[in-house]
């Protein structure tokens, strides 16, 4: 991809949540991120954890997205990701996955197709 994850996340609205084995932001645009690894949501000093392969609901904690803003994207050297929005909240994806976890922990697509990935070796493929 030619733009940076960033100019594409930044400024965009969480359309609605999805959950199951994996949290599914579908975001303004028509995009879709897609988190399948460990994860964090941070509000200040309170921390809850997420572990997708046990299964999630796009409720509680995770429900205060719906309609949030990305205001900040970032892409850690291991290839986590990083979404800060305009509720306070934070949103931390771990880089890498423990063995057996998925081969990409998050992937962001369009309906043309896959945008940008992390990889299992901490590699961001675009």
């Amino acid at each position: 991809m030619a733009r940076s994850i960033g100019s594409e996340l930044d400024g965009r609205t969480v359309r609605s949540l999805g959950g199951g084995n994996r949290l599914v932001l579908r975001l303004d645009g028509e995009l879709l991120l897609t988190v399948e690894n460990d994860f964090r949501l941070r509000h200040g000093a309170e921390v809850e954890h997420f572990y997708p392969a046990l299964g999630l609901s796009p409720s509680g904690t995770l429900g205060r997205l719906a309609d949030a803003v990305i205001t900040a994207t970032t892409v850690t050297p291991a290839g986590g990701l990083h979404l800060a929005f305009d509720t306070g909240h934070v949103l931390a994806v771990a880089p890498d996955p423990a063995p057996g976890g998925p081969a990409h922990p998050w992937q962001l697509s369009s309906p043309a197709g896959l945008l940008c990935t992390g990889g299992p070796d901490g590699s961001v493929t675009s």
